[in-house]
């Protein structure tokens, strides 16, 4: 079903691995506003790979993923010589440019235009749509990747995606996909992450102070509070905006994982889209994809957040 094509750091074609050569049971995944997307298989052939040759994943001709190679361990068993292989996403590649401290008040498409142009690491940045205002930012980051994310905690209603062409994606949220539950879809999963949570917030603002939580959130799990301070809110009506935000970004997160047959091209779903699923009692409209598990045969689908898109963006300042 998938091929495995090999080039050098340069995209000079070196080699095509087909599923016969590959020995496990490979997965793969990719996620939305992240560098790291992982692929891991073991490799029986005398050719070598080697550490920052990219791979790249086609799907009848078609390509779905690339990456570079981080990891090669070579090992022996009963059925001979193999190398097992991990590779990262393209984007991880930044981590490896130096980024000097500095404060920075731009349009966040700007910045993100300059950081992919100057890597010299072939990234295409005429995908990227302007953003609707500019940001302030003053980062101590030591690398560009961390720079980076930076960026993405001030962008919530965009979302950011490098595609197996080396497009970088930053556009706003958008439907693009509509499942039939027992047609291209077979199993739903609802999951709750509480692992990072906060549901009693102060925010210091001005030399002024106010508090928010969420009473229901705390009956069900207790207090998790969180004190924080903001210079630049100046009034009171911005801070308790400003307060209801982060309650629904520091909330109880409850995911949907759907996973996806071939009956329905799930190699077009791609992390930062919207899904929505029909022919159930469970109401999933206009979810974002937060991040995609492929195997050979089907892939799972997590959702952002149960709650609609409106939930998570964070209000302006």
């Amino acid at each position: 079903m998938y091929n495995f094509k090999v080039y050098d750091k340069n995209w000079n074609f070196i080699k095509t691995l087909n599923e016969k050569e590959i020995s496990c049971e490979y997965s793969f995944w990719a996620s939305i506003n992240w560098w790291y997307t992982a692929l891991k298989f073991e490799y029986y052939w005398e050719f070598e790979l080697d550490h920052k040759q990219r791979v790249k994943i086609y799907k009848w001709e078609r390509s779905i993923y690339q990456w570079f190679i981080t990891g090669v361990i070579k090992k022996a068993d009963k059925s001979g010589q193999k190398q097992v292989i991990s590779c990262s996403w393209m984007i991880g590649l930044l981590s490896f440019i130096p980024h000097t401290s500095w404060t920075v008040t731009d349009n966040p498409s700007t910045i993100l235009r300059n950081i992919f142009s100057s890597s010299n690491l072939w990234f295409d940045v005429s995908w990227i749509q302007n953003y609707p205002e500019t940001i302030s930012l003053s980062s101590n980051s030591a690398n560009q990747l961390l720079f980076l994310q930076d960026i993405l905690k001030e962008t919530h209603d965009f979302w950011l995606f490098i595609d197996s062409e080396n497009k970088v994606w930053f556009t706003p949220y958008e439907t693009s996909h509509i499942l039939t539950y027992n047609v291209d879809c077979y199993n739903v999963e609802l999951a709750e992450d509480s692992s990072n949570y906060y549901n009693r917030i102060t925010l210091t603002y001005s030399w002024w102070s106010a508090t928010l939580e969420d009473s229901e959130s705390i009956l069900r799990y207790g207090v998790n509070a969180l004190d924080l301070e903001e210079s630049d809110i100046k009034n009171q009506t911005t801070a308790l905006l400003r307060l209801s935000s982060l309650l629904k970004e520091y909330g109880i997160q409850r995911n949907y994982k759907i996973s996806v047959n071939g009956n329905y091209n799930y190699y077009d779903i791609k992390p930062g889209q919207l899904l929505s699923l029909r022919n159930t009692d469970r109401i999933i409209e206009n979810k974002p994809i937060k991040q995609i598990q492929y195997a050979k045969n089907t892939a799972v689908v997590s959702l952002d957040s149960y709650q609609p898109i409106e939930y998570f963006i964070i209000n302006q300042k």
